[in-house]
């Protein structure tokens, strides 16, 4: 039974100014719903803009726990972790995920299950894991079936034929879109409807494409020929739908569809108009999940013979999937640079890029086993979250905290300087990051023991949190290195803000410390202008280029110097 308990009350998420106005009037007339209202909004946004969906979700889950709905808050947490997938923070989607089951089998709602197993299959896709999300799928469809949930089952049908594309087996693809095409009738709503019909047609066509493409290998002329001219059709219906329903990431997926269908009928002009479209859609959107749209504009680029342009597009592809621990894709976006340095004549360089493949495969395995632990790492720390919880929504939110907490320092981990990070994006002025790392740590543990390592790293965290101005952020960014986040920095006094906080640990007393340490900090820094997630990826290369200078330098430096 919930223990009832005064609502904690609720700060408004603001609305962006151009959400459509039923969902506006959905949440102004919400009561007891407030949270479904939010994520109705989240899910719209889903599609328009990353950014703008984040916070309405995280709004979202604030109202269902203040409103001590379990039933809504595991909805939330599977809506959350399509946008985190979406955004490419894959380790957050699955600690969601992880909470959204248990909270479903804490309060017996079988029901929602589907929902959850749907949501982890796309996660474990995305991450490589086919094996894993064919079986959370073919669960999500049991489940689905056994609960009379059509909307469930649809969304199974959907991503059953994504998963089928991608593992080569087209044909079951399209069953499992007839199969869907079948249930649509019985669907409850006309917008849930619409939705699914954008779904289907976006799936068929990209189905279609790959039997036209196999056709095309296999010399089979007419094959080849009925299969383009279906997918013509069904590119076709998309449009149709999206003049009715606009939904962005499948007009990015459907312009790239469009693109290699004209690069497969040899028109060049076509397929750059339509790939440089599904590029503008992957920007506006800010999206991670799809990296369509590099990989359509590196396939035209090669057919125009413009290598260079080519290498850069299958680049920027390949440092999103390394970023993003994707390693399938990694696999096939540097299948793909060794093919294009095979067709430049560039042997050596194709050897070596598939020398790179190889190496990577092993890290796929490596990967894949990570996620299987680290699903039964979270397992156990939320039971030891709901037995020190009052209450189900205090286990939550102390999950919550614990996800985003290093819990020596207390200071953001990466998962919680990640989520930090989104409020930024937004901003428009210089952004500072700057990497501070503990010189010769590996001493401190060597001579002293790993407890005094561990008291001189909760010091010099409290000591610079103690130091660094209001409105910043300060991490754990792994090991002995703290990241530094300063929002609207005047670059003149960028310098001197981190050579102070590197004088002011070389001249701490850290007499409290076992064994008369003394301690110092080397420093690098970046300031970047654009605050999108490229450019942040960016400059935090930067700054760790500049912290291994100043290691080089002789530490207890920063770079570059004041």
């Amino acid at each position: 039974m919930l223990n009832m308990k005064p609502v904690r009350p609720l700060e408004p998420v603001p609305v962006p100014p151009d959400a459509p106005a039923h969902l506006r009037e959905a949440l102004a007339a919400a009561r007891t719903d407030l949270a479904r209202a939010y994520l109705a909004l989240a899910r719209h946004y889903r599609d328009h803009s990353l950014a703008a969906a984040l916070p309405l979700a995280q709004g979202a889950l604030e109202a269902a726990l203040s409103a001590e709905a379990p039933g809504a808050t595991v909805e939330v947490l599977a809506g959350l972790s399509f946008i985190e997938v979406a955004q490419g923070r894959q380790e957050a989607a699955f600690e969601h995920l992880a909470l959204a089951l248990d909270l479903a089998h804490q309060h017996d709602l079988r029901h929602l299950e589907s929902q959850v197993r749907n949501a982890r299959a796309v996660a474990r896709l995305t991450a490589g894991d086919a094996v894993g999300a064919r079986r959370d799928l073919l669960d999500a469809q049991a489940l689905a079936q056994a609960a009379g949930d059509l909307v469930d089952l649809a969304y199974t049908y959907v991503n059953l034929a994504f998963l089928e594309n991608v593992t080569g087996q087209h044909e079951e693809a399209l069953h499992q879109l007839n199969l869907l095409e079948e249930l649509l009738p019985g669907l409850p709503e006309e917008a849930t409807r619409q939705t699914m019909r954008l779904y289907l047609h976006e799936n068929r066509a990209l189905t279609y494409l790959n039997l036209a493409r196999q056709a095309r290998e296999r010399g089979r002329p007419e094959a080849e020929a009925e299969a383009r001219a279906r997918t013509h059709a069904a590119i076709q219906a998309v449009r149709g739908g999206l003049a009715l329903q606009p939904a962005g990431l499948i007009a990015l997926t459907t312009e790239t569809h469009a693109a290699r269908l004209a690069l497969l009928e040899g028109d060049l002009d076509q397929a750059q108009r339509h790939a440089e479209a599904s590029l503008d859609h992957h920007t506006q959107l800010g999206q991670q999940v799809y990296l369509e749209a590099y990989l359509v504009m590196a396939e035209v680029s090669a057919a125009r013979g413009h290598f260079g342009q080519a290498h850069a597009h299958y680049r920027a592809a390949l440092d999103s999937a390394r970023q993003q621990g994707r390693h399938r894709e990694t696999q096939e976006i540097l299948r793909a640079m060794a093919r294009l340095h095979e067709q430049q004549g560039n042997f050596p360089a194709a050897l070596a890029t598939y020398r790179d493949a190889l190496e990577r495969a092993q890290h796929a395995l490596d990967r894949l086993a990570h996620i299987e632990q680290r699903n039964a790492d979270l397992s156990r720390e939320l039971r030891q979250a709901r037995a020190e919880a009052s209450t189900w929504q205090d286990s939550v939110r102390r999950a919550e905290t614990q996800a985003r907490q290093d819990p020596l320092t207390g200071l953001l981990n990466r998962r919680g300087l990640q989520d930090s990070l989104a409020q930024f994006q937004e901003g428009t002025g210089p952004l500072l990051l700057a990497l501070f790392d503990i010189d010769d740590f590996k001493s401190v543990n060597d001579h002293h023991s790993h407890a005094v390592g561990d008291a001189a790293l909760q010091a010099v965290a409290a000591h610079l949190s103690a130091l660094i101005p209001p409105g910043s952020l300060l991490a754990r960014y792994g090991g002995e290195e703290f990241l530094l986040v300063v929002p609207d920095m005047p670059p003149r006094q960028a310098p001197a803000l981190v050579e102070h906080l590197r004088q002011a640990v070389e001249g701490h007393d850290w007499a409290t410390l076992p064994g008369e340490l003394t301690l110092t900090v080397s420093a690098g820094y970046a300031l970047i202008e654009d605050r999108h997630a490229e450019a942040l990826r960016a400059g935090l290369e930067q700054a760790d280029e500049h912290l291994y200078r100043a290691k080089r330098a002789g530490r207890n430096q920063v770079h570059p110097p004041l």
